[in-house]
């Protein structure tokens, strides 16, 4: 358990608690206590696979009794909170430590958070944090979305930015020293992420230092959720600054290039759904480096982006939450021929139409036998049943299943038959990543 608070910040008095840390013995996890123990679903479990039903109402539960405990004991955290720079700071911090380990090490161990008071003001925030494993995102937004009303506070699944006058101090207190000097360029890359140039006369020769000191600036000036989703390449770049430096103008700055570029790109989005659309004409993107070998489509930056690995979600490429998906077709010896599947997938595209849930906008082959459809899905409900129908007049391998590419997504599944076994693919669950290492 690590608590790190201090008074170093002139504006917040902020508590910084994790729940666990990378050398905590979780293993005993894999038994069911916590969620993301097993590479398992959360938005698509059914009751076909008990262990995930069990897994999934065990965290509930658990959420509905950390909200009703909260909101219980708000008077003593909220005292705990404002008394942090008290003599008794230190016993305030044990309180507020120890209420959050016992109750949300239950929900999910990797979760962190943060207590955030501002002084002089009754304003008081709770923000969690996934720390960037994506497969317990989920659980973090139901954790934020039933939280009760409590006045004076706020929870977010997210960091939040800071105001820039408390961002030198936050640097200094998790960094040991002054942040660097710094301006930056914001631009928008062809995958429709952000990418930033970040120049200091300060740069070292260790470049992973150089980019943690960017990413860590970045992150307490535009917030964890712009960083997690819209923050693409950091160039750190040697140079003379254009300007004098202040460091709290200049991150005031960076937040308000970094919004404006991503206003920019969210107008550059189709206005309407892309089953409302007519897609064009198709060319192939290779895919390097991945079994499957191509997509073809009319939408190539988009298969470009997914070609390229990283981290992908639905917003770079959609406002109007669609969720980008594919169908694994396996044992398709009668589709080995490109033709064939985009005939499947043009009379597939047409049923999606029709029942307007969403549209093929890819199809394409992986050796020796696999074949995969890609769809824009702007209604998951009314897609699932025209997949399956689809699925079963056509013969289908009984494996066939529809998959995510959301990285939040990419341990959802759903099955096109009833025998359909779990996929063998899915992501691994953070701690064993951990434990492997």
């Amino acid at each position: 358990m690590k608590v790190r608070f201090s008074d170093l910040l002139p504006i917040l008095a902020v508590l910084v608690l994790s729940s666990c840390t990378s050398e905590s013995p979780l293993l005993d996890k894999a038994n069911g206590s916590a969620y993301c123990a097993l590479p398992t679903r959360w938005s698509t479990v059914d009751k076909s696979y008990p262990p995930e039903v069990r897994l999934k109402n065990q965290t509930i539960e658990h959420i509905e009794q950390f909200w009703s405990d909260f909101k219980r004991d708000q008077t003593t955290l909220t005292l705990a909170l404002e008394n942090l720079s008290s003599e008794s700071g230190k016993a305030n911090a044990d309180i507020l430590v120890n209420w959050m380990k016992e109750h949300l090490d239950a929900i999910d161990p990797v979760i962190k958070y943060e207590f955030v008071q501002a002084r002089g003001k009754e304003a008081k925030r709770l923000d969690f944090s996934a720390t960037g494993h994506d497969e317990v995102m989920q659980i973090c937004k139901h954790l934020v979305s039933k939280a009760p009303k409590i006045p004076n506070w706020q929870f977010s699944a997210y960091r939040q930015a800071l105001p820039p006058e408390a961002i030198a101090g936050e640097f200094k207190r998790r960094k040991g020293r002054d942040p660097i000097q710094f301006e930056t360029s914001v631009s928008i890359s062809p995958q429709n992420k952000l990418d930033v140039i970040f120049t200091s006369p300060e740069f070292g020769s260790d470049e992973a230092d150089n980019v943690e000191a960017c990413r860590a600036l970045s992150d307490y000036s535009v917030g964890e959720e712009n960083d997690d989703i819209w923050l693409g390449v950091i160039t750190p770049r040697k140079g003379a600054l254009m300007g004098q430096f202040n460091c709290a103008n200049n991150a005031k700055s960076y937040a308000q290039a970094f919004e404006s570029k991503k206003k920019e790109l969210l107008a550059s989005l189709p206005a309407t759904p892309y089953f409302k659309q007519d897609l064009g004409k198709t060319e192939e993107v290779h895919f390097s480096g991945k079994k499957r070998l191509s997509m073809k489509t009319p939408t190539k930056k988009l298969a470009e982006t997914l070609g390229a690995g990283g981290r992908f979600h639905n917003v770079q490429f959609s406002k109007n939450g669609e969720r980008f998906a594919y169908l694994k077709i396996p044992a398709a010896k009668d589709l080995q021929s490109i033709d064939k599947v985009e005939a499947l997938a043009k009379e597939l595209d047409s049923e999606l139409r029709k029942a307007q849930a969403g549209c093929v906008f890819g199809v394409g082959i992986e050796s020796p036998d696999i074949v995969y459809v890609d769809f824009a899905l702007a209604d998951l409900d009314k897609a699932v049943p025209v997949l399956k129908s689809f699925s079963e007049s056509h013969k289908f391998a009984h494996d066939s299943a529809l998959r995510f590419y959301d990285c939040q997504w990419q341990n959802e599944w759903i099955a096109m038959f009833d025998d359909t076994k779990k996929p063998q693919d899915l992501r691994k669950p953070w701690y064993l990543v951990q434990e492997n290492q």
